[in-house]
């Protein structure tokens, strides 16, 4: 799935100063992310030759309504479009994942029997979603670069963040929209973006996850896939149309436009068009950053998403109550698991990314030679410093990855930093009581909500695993100080031993072991007692170890970050006469393309469409990834489709198209020639993963859910012909 949610943006932040943000080289045909209100002549001439029939004003226009007025961000995270003059949401099931199960329970289990409501009252609000639709957007470039041209590098970020601040505060101020300046080519344009919010999102329907997510983390990233990966929202406004917190009065929002939806069948080599939100893509990289995520940065991810994973899947198996807790941290760790997984055997397998940054490299040099002197001399030493700068990135980027990553993973290490903003309170015998007490406050709060999420072994087994990769994957000198000293005092014989052996007895004997254990000592704290404790000491001297490192990580990013910016400027100037678009920023983006098959390996070819059939050939009802519903087996055994099946006399479940998609366009929607809904976007093919760094037209290709298998759904399967009413569905 494409979804990155919170726990995988959270450890992200590690990667996301690695100034591996860029803009793209020369788009190829099937290639392209493009922002909907730059879209030009060149991009429609481009989608004429394909089959569509829009015009640019039917993508993005301020004087009447358009499609971008039908696409939002969902939650934050994803996107969704609207399906009917009753501000009907459809988008992914994963994205909706958080709302269904937050709003589960044992008895009232709507994540696994699915949920409909059959009226507006029965539909359940959900706290913090929100739907955020775009207004405008504009380039700003030359309020902003002209104010800091000549600046060293420090002065002219500073400098920047500044202009940006004071432009965002005018501005909303002025609009009461919420607005966005967002850096693109990798800091050599900038755009503005105005967003309207709408808070009052609340579910419709959901089928079961054996529909919504089946196949589960087995076919995440795969073809052929059967997911029915969609959930149904309903966004409502105040009496005036516009946002308003939760309320009985609220109405169903009424969008400038609606999606119609056209179940008339597909074929291959259809155009297809999608709108969303992707969350980010780092195509401009030199042969130097592909070989770190190569590497060193996805290695150690897929170190310590594996050891997270693995301790939480052992407590999510013996209790149903826990599944449902743990079930979307668990997801999308497993899904950014997959991710980097597939990324690194897609460089290196399917294709050699390395080389071919080797070849862009090779012709950026035959262009600058033919340059002038002015020229040669801004951009002569681009290569050597970036390849002096990685060099250095490479000696500390394993140790602060992991360090940090293994302080941010579990609950503990969390509380563990809560508490170190107590230590010096206590040592200090003239702190403020109000402070202190306020301090206490927030410890306990936070022990209120992480206790609740840490069930049986499983802190303890995410503190096992990760001692030890550390120990298996760091060089000595690198290891942590604790581990060294466990390694040397504990009890047992090998390594494993001694570190388990440490653990259990370290959090046995922890102050906050556990709720109980941690009101107690705050009742009464002691700065003795806090900094005699192991659990304590590990955690807080692991985060100051990965934090000693802080400054030199941050450094070397930024001097990347500098040769990026440089090296994008010197690529346009190359591409002068030729169209490119930034990378992604989750700023909202049009991709155009056909619904294609492809071949994966030597004598593998895989169709671009999936059928029931495919469901009920994977069935197994003792696999909890591929449970079929009683209902759904029932419908197939007596072919009772309706109108959703094609001329196989099957419903077709998912097709392949090769539009550029990332992280971000979960729940996007997939668009014909005329702009009517064909499906929903929700993953990308595992030889695809690359496609973040590397768009390869052969292998790239996007997994969507087919409308017509959506409403199959929700007609036959739920018999919920109150949504049904609501569409508007072309025959």
């Amino acid at each position: 799935m494409l979804l990155k949610k919170w726990k995988v943006f959270l450890l992200a932040a590690c990667v996301s100063v690695s100034g591996l943000r860029a803009s793209t080289p020369l788009p190829l045909p099937d290639e392209g992310m493009w922002l909907v209100s730059a879209i030009t002549q060149m991009n429609i001439a481009e989608m004429r030759k394909i089959g569509f029939e829009l015009t640019a004003d039917d993508i993005y226009s301020l004087n009447s309504a358009s499609l971008k007025d039908a696409v939002m961000v969902f939650g934050g995270f994803c996107t969704g479009e609207f399906v009917s003059p009753n501000g009907l949401v459809f988008t992914n099931h994963h994205c909706g994942y958080d709302a269904i199960a937050g709003v589960s329970t044992p008895e009232n289990n709507h994540l696994d029997d699915g949920f409909w409501a059959s009226s507006y009252k029965e539909e359940i609000p959900i706290e913090g979603l929100y739907a955020e639709l775009l207004v405008k957007a504009n380039n700003i470039t030359d309020s902003i670069l002209p104010a800091v041209e000549g600046m060293d590098e420090a002065a002219r970020g500073g400098a920047i963040r500044g202009i940006i601040d004071r432009i965002v505060q005018r501005e909303e101020e002025a609009t009461g929209l919420n607005v966005q300046i967002k850096s693109m080519y990798n800091g050599n344009q900038y755009f503005i973006f105005y967003r309207k919010r709408y808070t009052d999102v609340r579910l419709v329907g959901t089928p079961p996850q054996s529909i919504g997510k089946y196949g589960g983390d087995t076919d995440n990233w795969e073809w052929p896939r059967h997911t029915g990966d969609f959930s149904i929202f309903r966004v409502y406004a105040n009496a005036d149309n516009e946002p308003a917190d939760y309320s009985e009065s609220n109405v169903p929002y009424t969008p400038a436009r609606h999606l119609k939806i056209d179940i008339s069948g597909l074929q291959e080599g259809d155009p297809a068009m999608i709108m969303g939100f992707p969350g980010s893509t780092n195509r401009y990289l030199t042969s130097y950053a592909m070989q770190e995520v190569i590497e060193q940065t996805n290695p150690a991810q897929i170190d310590m998403f594996a050891a997270a994973t693995t301790a939480m899947k052992k407590e999510m198996d013996k209790d149903e109550a826990v599944r449902l807790k743990l079930s979307p941290d668990y997801a999308s760790l497993m899904n950014g698991l997959k991710l980097y997984t597939g990324q690194i055997e897609g460089m290196t397998r399917v294709m050699d990314a390395v080389a071919i940054k080797q070849a862009e490299e090779k012709a950026f040099a035959n262009w600058l030679a033919k340059q002038d002197k002015t020229t040669q001399e801004a951009y002569g030493n681009l290569m050597s410093d970036y390849e002096e700068a990685y060099a250095g990135m490479s000696k500390i980027n394993r140790e602060f990855y992991y360090k940090r990553y293994a302080t941010l993973l579990p609950s503990y290490g969390g509380l563990a930093l809560e508490l170190q903003g107590l230590e010096p309170l206590l040592a200090d015998k003239k702190a403020d009581a109000e402070e202190k007490q306020a301090v206490i406050d927030a410890i306990r709060a936070a022990g209120e909500e992480a206790y609740p999420n840490m069930y049986g072994n499983m802190e303890r087994d995410m503190v096992v695993s990760m001692l030890l990769v550390m120990n298996n994957n760091l060089p000595e000198a690198q290891q942590p100080i604790a581990l060294k000293a466990i390694l040397a005092s504990a009890e047992g014989s090998t390594a494993e031993e001694k570190i388990r052996i440490w653990a259990d007895a370290a959090i046995a004997n922890s102050i906050f072991r556990d709720q109980e254990a941690l009101d107690a000592f705050l009742a009464k704290p002691s700065l003795k007692k806090l900094q005699r404790d192991e659990l304590y000491r590990y955690y807080t001297g692991l985060n100051e170890e990965a934090m000693a490192l802080l400054g030199d990580f941050r450094t070397g990013r930024g001097v990347i970050s500098q040769l990026n910016r440089q090296y994008t400027a010197a690529t346009m100037q190359m591409n002068a006469n030729k169209p490119m678009y930034p990378d992604a920023n989750f700023s909202m983006r049009l991709t155009y393309g056909k619904i294609w098959d492809y071949s994966p390996k030597d004598a593998i070819q895989y169709h671009w469409q999936t059928y029931m059939e495919g469901i009920m050939e994977k069935r197994d009802n003792s696999d909890e990834e591929f449970v079929v519903p009683d209902k759904l087996y029932q419908l197939y055994n007596a072919n009772d489709y309706g109108r959703y099946a094609d001329d196989t006399g099957d419903v077709p479940v998912c097709f392949l198209s090769d539009n550029d998609i990332t992280g971000g366009n979960s729940g996007s929607p997939v668009m014909n020639k005329k702009g009517d809904l064909i499906g929903i976007a929700f993953d990308g093919n595992y030889e695809g993963t690359p496609g973040d760094y590397v768009f390869d037209p052969e292998m790239n290709r996007t997994i969507s859910v087919d409308i017509r298998y959506v409403l199959f759904i929700v007609d036959k399967f739920a018999n919920c012909s109150h949504i049904m009413s609501e569409l508007d569905i072309i025959d």
